[in-house]
C-alpha cells in the first residue's frame, strides 16, 4: 500500500517536474531552479519505474532489489532534510507532506528488509563471472561517487554540468547510491524480472538527465560546454544508460 502511494507521488513529482516544471515546480517543498527541476524530475521518474514494478508484481522478486533501493533513497533524503531544515518553510503544507512521507517510507522499507532478511534470492543460480564483474564495477563506480557527493560535496560537484550548492550536491548522491545498491543486490543472483526492473529504471535515470540539461540549456545557456567536468558528467549518465540497456539484454537471456 505504501509503495502504491509512493508510485503516485513519484509519478506526479518525476514526470511532472520533467515535462511541466512550471506547473509542478511551485508545489515542491523548496524553490527549484530550471536545471534542478528537470534533474529531480528525471531522478523521481526513474524511481517511479522501480516502484511501479514492485507494486505491480508484489513478490520477493523484484522486491528484493527495489526495497533496499527505496530504503537508501528515502533514508538519505530524510537525514539531509533535517540537516538542511532551514531550506524548508513549515508554513507550507507541501513541506509537512514531504517530512511525513520521508519519515514513514524508510521505516517501512527497513521493516520489510528485516522481516524478509532470511529469504534467499529468487534465482539461486550464480552469475557468470563477467556479468558479476560488470555489476561490481557499477556498484563501486556509482557508490564511490555517491559517497563523495555526501562527504565532500564542494569537490564532487565540480563534475556537475551546472552550478549547484552543497545541499543539492548531497541530495543528488541518491542518484548514484540507489542504482549502486540495486546492482550489488543483483550480484547475489538475478531473475528476469529483477534485471528488467533495474534496467528500465537505469534507462530513464541515464537518458532523462541528459535530455533535461539540453532542454534547459537551450533557453538559459548556462552549461560550460568547454569544461572537462561537463563531459565527464555526460559520460557518467551515458554509462548508466548503456548499463540499463545491458541489463535489459540480460533479462532476455534469463529464463
Amino acid at each position: 500500500v505504501l509503495t502504491f502511494v509512493e508510485v503516485v507521488v513519484l509519478f506526479i513529482a518525476g514526470f511532472g517536474l520533467f515535462i511541466a516544471p512550471k506547473l509542478v515546480g511551485p508545489l515542491w517543498p523548496w524553490e527549484l531552479l530550471p536545471f534542478n527541476a528537470r534533474f529531480l524530475g528525471a531522478v523521481y521518474a526513474a524511481a517511479c519505474i522501480a516502484a511501479v514494478m514492485q507494486t505491480a508484481y508484489a513478490r520477493w522478486s523484484p522486491a528484493r532489489v527495489v526495497t533496499p533501493m527505496i530504503f537508501i533513497f528515502t533514508a538519505i533524503i530524510i537525514v539531509l532534510s533535517f540537516i538542511y531544515i532551514g531550506v524548508f518553510d513549515f508554513q507550507r503544507w507541501e513541506v509537512w507532506v514531504w517530512f511525513i512521507l520521508y519519515f514513514i517510507l524508510p521505516i517501512n522499507a527497513a521493516y520489510h528488509l528485516w522481516l524478509y532478511r532470511a529469504l534467499p534470492p529468487a534465482n539461486k543460480n550464480p552469475l557468470a563471472a563477467q556479468t558479476k564483474n560488470i555489476l561490481n564495477a557499477q556498484t563501486i563506480l556509482l557508490g564511490l561517487y555517491g559517497i563523495a557527493l555526501i562527504v565532500a560535496p564542494s569537490i564532487a560537484k565540480m563534475l556537475w554540468s551546472w552550478e549547484i550548492d552543497d545541499f543539492h550536491a548531497q541530495l543528488y548522491s541518491v542518484t548514484f547510491l540507489t542504482p549502486a545498491i540495486g546492482s550489488y543486490v543483483l550480484t547475489k543472483g538475478a531473475t528476469k524480472l529483477e534485471w528488467t526492473t533495474l534496467g528500465l529504471s537505469q534507462l530513464i535515470l541515464g537518458i532523462f538527465p541528459i535530455l533535461g540539461v539540453i532542454i534547459v540549456d537551450l533557453s538559459v545557456h548556462r552549461v560550460n560546454w568547454l569544461s572537462i567536468g561537463t563531459w565527464i558528467w555526460f559520460a557518467l549518465f551515458a554509462a548508466i544508460t548503456i548499463a540499463g540497456i545491458w541489463m535489459l539484454g540480460q533479462a532476455r537471456k534469463t529464463n
